[in-house]
């Protein structure tokens, strides 16, 4: 149904500006300059995320969904990389990079929207967990075998990696390689296009296939971004008014002391910290399901739109670490001994290599 074909044009030559893997200079900019900077920050920001939560002492419910939201964010950083190399001209004008990524781009753009849709519920998983161990802190150490991080996580990967796989099938990209074997080239063509790939051809694809090119990006937008979204805002509104009212049961039944001072502190940074996190949540992951709405519409999107939609979510996935992390007392102190743990053994080493 959908799948590349290669064919050969020895006597005909691309020029300099048909070569370019990128031709908007606002996509060159952002996707090309701006994002590996954030790709290199996002890698060991959660590199150092792990190296913490995955520590026996930090081994927690809500820290192994953070652990594993950490791997899903490296990955979908990983998976940029070709991305950003293609705006480059050392590798557009390379034959096997080329040739690699002309061949695979639909199948790296499927993987990312895996590794973000997994992140996304991870997310929710994350917010859930956190609301249910506050409101409810007696009853939460009593789950069901089937609320295990392990089986909630394996859960996210199936149901998203489902819900993403038209992906790989969305475009149709022959590829045909011109002056005399030296240069692939491919024009990708929508899978539910009316026209192909000659004026008068019409679509070879069966219509209940061209149904699900045209219809899974509006559930994937709708089940994927929009609900674990608004599910994402509403157990943290939950989770503020319960420490609004903790807070309020206890200020008349106890004086104003320091314990109660600090606990009033700490039940504040947390707000603060969920109201951070649902923003920038908010406004990383949302533009990415319009457009997603938009593409099962109109196939053609606007460069712009889709580089700043695209520039966004790498912008989430470099502060989760920030976000989820560097907010916790906890995991500051664990990452300041772990630190210091590191930094002896170094001199141990240094030491006894003299």
């Amino acid at each position: 149904m959908n799948s590349s074909s290669n064919s050969t044009a020895d006597g005909y030559c691309l020029s300099e500006d048909m070569l370019k893997l990128s031709h908007h200079p606002f996509e060159s900019l952002i996707i090309g300059k701006i994002v590996p900077l954030l790709i290199i920050f996002g890698i060991s920001g959660n590199v150092v995320n792990l190296s913490v939560l995955l520590d026996g002492n930090m081994r927690t419910r809500s820290n192994t969904l953070l652990a594993n939201l950490a791997v899903t964010d490296i990955f979908f950083l990983l998976f940029m990389i070709p991305h950003c190399m293609a705006h480059y001209r050392w590798f557009d004008h390379s034959y096997y990079f080329r040739l690699l990524y002309i061949s695979n781009k639909m199948h790296l753009i499927a993987m990312l929207n895996w590794a973000s849709a997994c992140a996304i519920w991870l997310v929710l998983a994350v917010s859930l967990e956190r609301l249910v161990v506050i409101k409810w802190p007696f009853t939460s150490r009593k789950r069901p075998v089937f609320m295990k991080p392990g089986l909630i996580v394996l859960l996210i990967f199936v149901l998203t990696g489902l819900l993403t796989f038209y992906n790989h099938f969305a475009y149709f990209c022959p590829t045909k390689i011109f002056c005399n074997g030296t240069q692939p080239h491919a024009i990708c063509i929508h899978s539910d296009s009316e026209q192909w790939i000659r004026p008068n051809q019409s679509n070879p694809n069966p219509l209940w296939f061209r149904a699900i090119i045209r219809w899974s990006p509006v559930l994937n937008a709708v089940v994927v971004v929009f609900i674990p979204i608004l599910l994402v805002c509403i157990s943290n509104l939950f989770l503020i008014l319960t420490i609004k009212k903790r807070i309020l049961r206890q200020t008349p039944l106890l004086k104003e002391t320091s314990e109660q001072a600090s606990q009033q502190k700490t039940e504040q940074r947390v707000a603060r910290t969920v109201i951070l996190i649902v923003t920038s949540f908010t406004i990383t992951q949302g533009p990415s399901a319009v457009l997603n709405v938009a593409a099962a519409f109109k196939p053609y999107v606007p460069m712009v739109p889709m580089t700043l939609t695209t520039f966004f979510v790498i912008l989430g996935k470099a502060l989760t670490f920030v976000l989820f992390c560097t907010s916790s007392a906890s995991f500051r102190q664990r990452l300041l001994h772990k630190t210091k743990l590191i930094r002896r053994q170094t001199a141990r080493k240094i030491k006894d290599q003299e």
